[in-house]
């Protein structure tokens, strides 16, 4: 088998996959929701920072939050929208990390929050925030009324230009970890990354980086590597992909099957899972080892 510098599974599957063909690429997929009430209005169960919470679904209004079932408000100007137009107002603003509405998902959202708790009153019960019409517009919502449903569809296009601009974020993974250079490849993991592995479970970017320096880093240059995506899929922000592979080191000969994620945070993308297992290991003869 010929020589060539490759970076190992880690690296070498992300670079595979986000320069994947078009027939690589899953067909659309689609999910949905189902609607709650309140006495006659429309809600949606939704994480946002990890917490459940209930949103009245208004497609004619601009998201906002309950001001009392969120902490950490800073007063500021925000512009709000309803059916009566257009309207600049002394609201709160509030961070969100992380909502969640199902399997799809934004980061760093920043939404007003007002008083809604009237709203709550009227219906007889808790409401938490307003899902209007921009946050459908930004997670690709569609409102099914006569199903009761949210639903979401992503297409080929919007994964090929989400792989485009992670190919760009992590153009040089693959050279910081040929150079064994940790700290630039350690840009390349989310800080928050889980790592599954034969070998055990690593959680978060300095034990994945010590595992990597242990029982890779150490071939560096000599490695060899190559895999097949089998599957890619979109869920908000996140790229979500399986493969096999096959990875030799100067020592063993590995294939097996993987799963991995990857995430947009602070302005690029970032590996958040991956879980490989080993469908055969056996160690290079004698006379084959570089």
């Amino acid at each position: 088998m010929p020589q060539r510098r490759l970076g190992v599974l880690f690296v070498a599957v992300l670079a595979l996959a986000i320069q994947g063909r078009a027939q690589d690429v899953s067909a659309p997929q689609s999910s949905e929701i189902p609607f709650e009430h309140c006495d006659r209005l429309l809600v949606v169960k939704v994480k946002a920072d990890a917490h459940d919470m209930r949103f009245l679904v208004d497609s004619g209004a601009t998201s906002m939050l309950n001001l009392k079932s969120f902490g950490g408000a800073t007063d500021d100007h925000i512009h709000i929208t309803s059916w009566t137009g257009t309207a600049a107002t002394s609201a709160r603003a509030v961070t969100i990390p992380a909502l969640s509405v199902g399997s799809h998902e934004i980061h760093d959202l920043k939404l007003p929050a007002i008083d809604l708790s009237p709203i709550g009153t009227a219906c007889g019960g808790r409401i938490d925030g307003i899902f209007g019409v921009d946050l459908m517009e930004r997670m690709g919502v569609k409102i099914d009324f006569e199903k009761k449903l949210l639903s979401f569809k992503t297409n080929a296009a919007d994964v090929k230009g989400a792989y485009d601009e992670m190919e760009s974020s992590m153009h040089g993974c693959t050279v910081a970890f040929e150079q064994g250079t940790a700290k630039e490849f350690g840009e390349c993991l989310d800080p928050e990354i889980v790592l599954y592995t034969p070998d055990g479970e690593f959680v978060g970017r300095e034990k994945v980086l010590e595992y990597m320096s242990q029982r890779y880093f150490k071939f560096a240059p000599n490695l060899l590597y190559d895999a097949t995506v089998r599957e890619v899929k979109m869920y908000g922000d996140a790229l979500w992909y399986s493969y096999d592979y096959v990875l030799e080191t100067p020592q063993e000969h590995h294939t097996g099957h993987g799963m991995s994620m990857c995430r947009k945070s602070d302005g690029r993308w970032r590996m958040l899972n991956m879980h490989n297992s080993v469908r055969d290991q056996s160690p290079v003869p004698d006379g084959a080892k570089r």
